[in-house]
């Protein structure tokens, strides 16, 4: 259906429904499809005045049945963050479950649904940043076609559909030629422009593709947060019982 709609006072158009929808579920279909996964990076958190402070962490994935999937994130280097993992269970419509361990408390902390709008160990990535972006969690808008970095592209809004988001709505660049995303502007809950992420150097691993770097400029506090990822594997077996809350403290 297209419906027209008034935009800081210019005449746009926007399309709304199948389309829109279909052009998002193509793009989370390259994500898919990769049983598990288990990557090596590195995280630079870079201040507004340019220092950088790096960090090594280590990341496991494991695919699971209606998008389901469990992830945990862990801290390698430097010492004073060693040990930190994120476990996240997610909810592919509604409220993920996730867990934070804490090396130098010896326990393990849940992160409530109104506590994931926060920072996610000092970066500009939050806890829902990393947790499950699922393709349902969202309402999806047809902005517009647009090239972006020389590519042709569609333009999508998305909307969360869960509460307790920190955004009140996410633009989005995917590409044309293979369906994958570009870019995406976040909106907070004040719908300012607050934090743009963009994905780099992107290579197929079987039918799965995957951005060999990810970055967040954050607008409002001048910080950028750069994952580069160094090493990736997938399909090595791992198990459910390595995404369990009492397995966090083991992993030491």
């Amino acid at each position: 259906m297209v419906k027209n709609i008034l935009l800081f006072g210019l005449a746009v158009f926007a399309v709304y429904g199948d389309e829109a929808y279909d052009i998002a579920a193509k793009a989370e279909k390259t994500q898919r499809n990769f049983g598990d996964e288990t990557v090596e990076s590195t995280m630079s958190l870079i201040a507004a005045n340019g220092s950088v402070v790096t960090r090594k962490t280590k990341n496991f994935t494991l695919e699971r049945a209606g998008s389901r999937d469990y992830q945990l994130f862990q801290f390698l280097e430097p010492a004073d963050v060693r040990g930190t993992s994120l476990l996240t269970h997610q909810d592919p419509k509604g409220d993920d479950s996730q867990w934070l361990y804490l090396p130098e408390l010896r326990r393990v902390k849940r992160i409530s649904s109104s506590g994931k709008t926060g920072s996610f160990m000092g970066s500009e990535f939050t806890y829902e940043d990393v947790g499950g972006n699922t393709l349902d969690r969202f309402k999806y808008v047809k902005l517009a076609d647009e090239t972006y970095k020389g590519k042709p592209c569609y333009v999508l809004e998305k909307t969360p559909t869960y509460a307790n988001s920190g955004y009140t709505k996410i633009k989005m660049w995917i590409s044309k030629d293979n369906n994958l995303v570009l870019r995406q502007d976040f909106f907070d809950r004040k719908n300012s422009l607050l934090k743009i992420m963009t994905f780099d150097g992107h290579k197929q691993y079987g039918t799965t593709w995957r951005s060999q770097k990810i970055s967040v400029e954050n607008l409002q506090t001048k910080k950028k947060s750069v994952l580069e990822f160094t090493s990736r594997k997938m399909r090595s077996g791992l198990s459910n019982d390595l995404f369990t809350e009492r397995n966090l403290q083991r992993l030491q």
